[in-house]
């Protein structure tokens, strides 16, 4: 009996290390290095400018010629990624071409963003705090849809919903809203183009590369051309 309780005893603590053991590796695997726009733009040679729409879906059609959404090692991709992910992220929707709006996220699974904030609109208020552990985004285009904002955006409940969907797109990880919502608010953006908010100060710097990133690796495939820096 006293070896059997010992083994017992040995078993569950062994099956609690390897459980200590892969939470540990599971939360390092998620903290992963987000590198800014700005310094990314400056690394790969390309620029972070609104009005060029023909850059963008020039981009776009690499990522889909080349098999980006299944595999995005390749610094082409990548690059290209980011040239799509950066505008899409940082510019006015009326600047971003539909098939941009469209095809973005057909890439969200395979390659990694970098940080970039909506620009900077001038007598906007601040941006709602985003909260990415509920149900808000959805709940907020679903409230949207029922109330008809596609059409009109023009009440209080449409655009604080607009809003509440605008920040969790943003800010949260793309697995936070639904397909639908995340879909959607794509075309509520028409209805509700004059609804405004603020996620970075007035002095907008977003454009600059203050950081240090000349020791990030992309890959061993990459360490010539790119300084040995790694996006994954």
């Amino acid at each position: 009996n006293t070896k059997t309780y010992n083994l017992i005893i040995i078993t569950f603590t062994m099956k609690l290390t390897l459980l200590t053991l892969l939470t540990a590796l599971a939360t390092s695997s998620a903290e992963v290095d987000v590198h800014v726009c700005a310094c990314e733009a400056e690394e790969f040679g390309y620029t972070i400018d609104c009005a060029a729409e023909g850059a963008m879906l020039d981009a776009l059609n690499y990522l889909k010629s080349n098999g980006c959404a299944t595999d995005c090692m390749a610094a082409e991709c990548e690059k290209n990624y980011l040239i799509v992910q950066t505008h899409h992220d940082y510019c006015p929707e009326a600047d971003i071409p539909e098939a941009i709006e469209d095809g973005f996220h057909d890439y969200d699974e395979s390659c990694t963003a970098c940080a970039i904030s909506r620009a900077f609109t001038p007598g906007a208020p601040d941006c709602p705090a985003a909260v990415c552990t509920d149900n808000s985004g959805n709940d907020a285009y679903t409230a949207m849809a029922e109330a008809g904002c596609k059409s009109d955006c023009s009440s209080d409940e449409c655009q604080a919903n607009f809003l509440t969907l605008r920040v969790v797109h943003d800010d949260c990880a793309h697995d936070t809203l639904s397909k639908a919502s995340d879909d959607g608010i794509h075309d509520m953006e028409v209805a509700c183009a004059a609804v405004l908010c603020n996620a970075v100060a007035g002095e907008d710097k977003q454009l600059e590369c203050t950081d240090d990133h000349d020791g990030h690796d992309h890959g061993e495939e990459e360490e010539d051309s790119h300084d040995g820096h790694d996006h994954g």
